[in-house]
């Protein structure tokens, strides 16, 4: 059995706040835990996020739904879709 996390996450909108910590990647928001082999969630329609660093909120389509390998933190709570 592996001790491989992964989270459903999005990129954060707000590029020119983030661009100074992560040039690359962008900010990722946490949104709910889930594995390496779990379908994309059913998400309908616009997916609508807040920051958890810039505090800016913003739409997402299901498309820019990515599943990420994280360690999540002891702190995380998941965005009501994925809870």
């Amino acid at each position: 059995m592996s001790d491989t996390q992964y989270c459903w996450i999005v990129i954060c909108k707000n590029h020119k706040f983030h661009r100074q910590q992560n040039l690359f990647s962008g900010h990722r928001i946490l949104l709910g835990e889930t594995d390496a082999f779990t379908p994309h969630p059913p998400v309908d329609g616009p997916l609508n996020v807040r920051c958890d660093d810039c505090g800016k909120e913003y739409d997402y389509r299901p498309a820019e739904v990515l599943r990420y390998q994280i360690e999540l933190p002891a702190s995380f709570a998941p965005h009501p879709l994925f809870s």
